[in-house]
């Protein structure tokens, strides 16, 4: 089965490039200076930390950055020198960096060149954020669970969001149009719905007068790889297959044939797109499920070409290292579903990425542009929030009483990085899949939890609950296994499947075979539903007892190890056990 992921339905589209519109201004240029686009109006900036400030000038050009109080006082300034590479390099390109300094603001940002300045009004400091992924990270607010009520009551100033634009290709056009906005009606209407829930559990945590800013970096439909380097690519055993079938696929293909095939497809694209529309505003409340019943699934995947936003690589080239190293607290990353066919590779694919985006905000060894620091191999690393993918089926496969078991391992896989690297934090979101929907539009959920752990994980807020029972460890019993878990005071049972799990209450005791959502294996391997207790105990360790009728000498066991099935154990803090097997 290949997963036909597709982009978010009512997902803004990518950037189409081209010249800036005649007469309009590029914000990112006065002469020969240029700031990265993501430095605008209304930006927030880091507190607490350094805060690099970059783009280009001539060449040996000095660039002054200073930060300005509402009465025009500079309260930190800072200089750097474009530095050029290569021999004959007009244009090259500087960083500057500021000095740390508290959450304060509003100020202004003067960026000087000789006679060329650039200022930015409305500058907060405070906590920012990159929201990176495929399309469940893409799902925009106004497409989201009660989407059109949050959208209604935004009015918050201080929550600010950067779509960085979607391209393929670096698109200095859509950059210019590009920019910081306040999370505002009706503004917030594209924004990433788990994003704004996020940004906005954060607002209220951290403070009334706490800016937080997201910087959106994400394309539907994108592979793990697509946000990547090539030559990270070429130099791993996961990665080259990737790039081997990119240039397999143009191979022997003119531009011209490219562009046709690419054209065509985006006919019948838009065509699906222009039908899901019409097919919404005459049935309100339709599920995308009904809605692929009657005009059939997203036409996808697109073809391959160089000049896709999906290939190999692309947005990292044209959105990643165009608003790195913008200086973050941390990132956001909710993706995998895309990779399902190659999912025993997704775990060395998830370690890279991890491994080179620290490296490409890590000011201490910033080599992309290079601009003369050392590596620092004692530098903090930027903490990773990792979405473990949810709960969900074909429907079609289901009908067949199949399942590959493909997202199971991609789950893991995510665990296994939460468990194994540094600073990587996991957050299980096994209640909130929707059946044949690859798209769930519980978003609130999501980003409610992500927050929850940036609190008690990164902000040390041990008040806040946020980790998932997960397994310590598995000891043999009489005829069963017990199974100890952790993080699980007050565990008990929730409905069976996502679908049945928001109206369920709480139980304990007893799950019979089929509901309980684990599976044991004797000596042969083979693994068979089984039925399980939640042993008495009421500390953060709790234990299960599974067991099997046809399973004498039980000698493993596995957890909601399905891409649907039952994952019901939550603790007392509503949160789902994470998925196990071993």
């Amino acid at each position: 089965m290949v997963t036909v992921t597709g982009i978010a339905p009512g997902a803004s589209g990518v950037a189409n490039g081209g010249e800036c519109t005649s007469g309009a201004a590029d914000r990112t240029r006065n002469g020969s200076l240029r700031v990265a686009a993501v430095f605008s109006d209304h930006m927030v900036l880091q507190r607490e930390t350094p805060v690099a400030v970059f783009g280009t000038a001539p060449a040996g050009g000095r660039v002054v950055v200073d930060l300005m109080d509402d009465q025009g006082v500079t309260v930190a300034q800072t200089m750097a020198v474009a530095q050029a590479y290569g021999e004959h390099e007009t244009e090259a390109p500087w960083l500057a960096i500021l000095p740390a300094l508290p959450a304060s603001g509003p100020y202004t940002l003067r960026v000087s060149h000789e006679t060329n300045r650039l200022e930015f009004a409305d500058v907060m400091i405070g906590e920012v954020w990159l929201a990176g992924g495929q399309s469940n990270m893409e799902l925009e607010l106004h497409t989201s669970e009660h989407g059109d009520e949050a959208i209604a009551a935004a009015d918050d100033p201080l929550l600010r969001f950067y779509n960085t634009p979607k391209a393929g290709r670096i698109d200095e056009s859509a950059e210019a149009a590009s920019g910081w906005e306040p999370a505002l009606a009706p503004q917030v209407t594209g924004m990433s719905a788990i994003a704004y829930h996020f940004g906005a559990r954060l607002r209220a945590q951290l403070g009334a007068d706490m800016a937080v800013g997201i910087i959106d970096c994400y394309i539907g439909g994108t592979s793990i790889t697509s946000w990547m380097s090539r030559a990270t690519l070429i130099g791993s055993d996961a990665g080259r297959p990737y790039v081997e079938r990119y240039e397999a696929a143009i191979a022997g293909k003119t531009e011209e044939q490219m562009r046709a095939e690419a054209d065509e497809w985006q006919t019948v694209f838009d065509r699906w797109n222009n039908n899901v529309a019409a097919m919404k505003e005459a049935h309100p409340g339709i599920t995308q499920p009904q809605i692929d019943a009657e005009i059939g699934p997203c036409p996808w995947p697109p073809p391959v070409t160089p000049f896709s936003e999906r290939r190999v690589s692309a947005p990292y080239e044209a959105m990643v290292r165009r608003v790195a190293p913008y200086t973050l607290r941390g990132f956001l990353w909710y993706q995998g579903e895309e990779d399902e066919a190659q999912c025993e590779s997704y775990r060395e694919l998830l370690g890279l990425l991890i491994e080179e985006w620290r490296t490409l905000w890590n000011l201490a060894g910033y080599v992309e542009p290079a601009v003369g620091y050392q590596a620092d191999a004692g530098a903090a690393a930027l903490p990773f929030i990792v979405v473990q993918l949810p709960q969900w089926i074909d429907r079609q496969v289901a009908a067949r009483g199949e399942d590959p078991r493909h997202w199971p391992v991609i789950r893991a896989a995510q665990l296994d990085a939460s468990e194994t690297l540094d600073d990587v934090l996991l957050v299980c979101t096994m209640d909130c899949g929707e059946f044949d929907n690859i798209h769930p539009l519980d978003k609130t959920t999501v980003g409610t939890r992500i927050a929850d752990m940036a609190l008690r994980g990164v902000y040390g807020r041990a008040d806040v609950e946020a980790e998932s029972p997960r397994v310590a460890g598995v000891t043999p019993a009489p005829g069963a296994l017990d199974v100890t878990f952790t993080n699980a005071q007050g565990l008990h049972w929730r409905g069976t499947t996502p679908d049945t799990m928001r109206a369920a209450g709480g139980a304990t005791g007893a799950r019979a075979v089929g509901e309980s959502g684990f599976e044991i294996a004797g000596a042969d391997g083979v693994y068979v539903d089984a039925g399980a207790q939640i042993l008495p105990g009421d500390g953060e360790r709790v234990t299960v007892r599974v067991e099997a009728p046809q399973v004498d000498s039980p000698t493993a066991v596995r957890y909601a190890w399905k891409s649907w099935g039952p994952a019901p154990l939550f603790n007392g803090a509503e949160l789902p056990a994470l998925p196990y097997a071993g």
